[in-house]
């Protein structure tokens, strides 16, 4: 039996680079289509789209969040540097506002550090071969830890769905049976009110029983008992299958309460409608169920 994975799942590691402690988190939720989303350091940007194609390589569908944050960053790590010349200029600056404004207190390190353009960030830098491998390696286990609880998940709605998919089995078993007598029950109704419409008053029956394979289209449900049992079967068979599957599914199951519709519409009998009832509201509790799975 093939795994199915839940589109809802959370997955953090840790590890530690250069003595740096590094963690990469993973959320995913539903969604109708797969939606990456990436946050790392400045530094990372590059990282990005190799970061997309790992995700794409573990997970199909559902939104997905990943982030990558580090306890502290290097100087070397975020590719900072130092401009000396600025720095003088804005020291000769802090001396000339300290000599206009007769102030004796001497300039400090923090007086410099609120002109921000001291400190530049050094685009043209490469990205460490050590710590791409580092990365790669830290978010491959960030998605198995991720898959491996989707995959617990999936098997719990697996579970569900199996069960709620073989009461409407039995319902939908329960109301071919009912039908079988459907267009004769509905005959016999008719020509009982037409019996009391008329009183004494003689009825051809014969003529009558002529119109019994016209309501016979109208009220005959075999061949929406047949196309459910189908569908039934469709969906038990794809679920053996495993993911990707949810769109799948959710084809199945408006197909299927289409299906529960028609026999509605054309049903007048009471144990029949009730058994309808109970299995569209399964067939909508499906369909919330599996709007969760891949």
């Amino acid at each position: 039996m093939t795994k199915i994975f839940s589109m809802t799942g959370f997955a953090a590691v840790q590890a530690k680079y250069d003595e740096t402690e590094v963690t990469c988190e993973i959320r995913s939720v539903n969604s109708r289509y797969l939606e990456i989303s990436v946050k790392l350091p400045r530094v990372l940007a590059d990282l990005e789209n190799q970061i997309k194609e790992f995700v794409r390589g573990k997970i199909s569908r559902g939104k997905v969040m990943y982030s990558l944050n580090f306890s502290s960053l290097t100087s070397e790590l975020q590719n900072l540097k130092i401009d000396p010349s600025t720095v003088r200029t804005y020291m000769n600056l802090l001396e000339q506002m300290q000599s206009a404004a007769g102030l004796d207190a001497p300039i400090k390190l923090d007086h410099l550090l609120f002109f921000k353009d001291i400190i530049s960030f050094e685009e043209e830098s490469k990205i460490d071969e050590s710590l791409t491998d580092f990365i790669r390696e830290l978010t491959e286990q960030a998605l198995d830890k991720l898959n491996e609880m989707r995959s617990l998940e999936g098997e719990n709605l697996r579970s569900d769905l199996e069960n709620r998919l073989e009461k409407i089995a039995q319902l939908a078993g329960e109301v071919a049976e009912l039908g079988k007598d459907s267009p004769r029950v509905e005959f016999d109704k008719m020509y009982q009110r037409l019996m009391t419409m008329l009183g004494n008053n003689e009825i051809d029956r014969t003529r009558l029983e002529q119109e019994l394979a016209i309501i016979s289209d109208k009220v005959d449900i075999t061949e929406e008992t047949v196309r459910m049992k189908s569908h039934i079967q469709l969906f038990r068979d794809n679920l053996q299958a495993g993911s990707p599957l949810g769109k799948k599914l959710n084809f199945i199951l408006q197909e299927m309460h289409r299906e529960a519709n028609t026999m509605s519409n054309k049903t007048t009998i009471i144990e029949i409608s009730h058994r309808v009832v109970s299995m569209k509201e399964d067939i909508e509790k499906l369909r919330e169920q599996v709007q969760n799975i891949e």
